[in-house]
């Protein structure tokens, strides 16, 4: 039940982050957003570390291409705050559903990046087919 909780204010400031990056699309370039974010968010993160955690942080036993999450995020923010500006954040929200959807739905059938294997099942199509016409009336309806 937590975790609901928990994926439900994500959510939350997921609306309220794009719409602020959006806002910042007004004063820098979608770059400068992205540096701004994520240099915010590595301070944050380096002290909480440093002081809460009281651990070296360290790259070793990392796999590779686990640091891919860094070039993602900052397409994702770049990619993200553009589009709201052009388009209101909450079509750029809906209309990323759909990227989510296939994507988590990949790696749940092959279990990649070691997530638990939930093979795709055909009667889930009438789901995910839901979900886009929800998406494209709230998008164009």
């Amino acid at each position: 039940m937590i975790y609901f909780v928990f994926l439900i204010l994500a959510g939350v400031f997921q609306g309220f982050m794009v719409s602020l990056n959006g806002q910042l699309g007004n004063y820098y370039s979608l770059f400068g957003i992205c540096f701004f974010v994520h240099m915010i968010a590595a301070v944050l993160l380096f002290f909480y570390i440093k002081f809460k955690e009281k651990k070296p942080i360290t790259f070793r036993g990392v796999p590779r291409y686990v640091y891919a999450v860094g070039f993602m995020g900052v397409a994702m923010v770049s990619t993200s705050s553009w589009c709201t500006l052009h388009i209101g954040a909450t079509a750029m929200l809906s209309l990323s559903v759909i990227g989510q959807m296939i994507s988590s739905a990949i790696v749940d059938h092959y279990g990649w990046f070691n997530a638990p294997k939930k093979p795709f099942r055909l009667k889930q199509l009438p789901c995910y087919l839901l979900v886009v016409v929800g998406v494209f009336i709230v998008v164009y309806g």
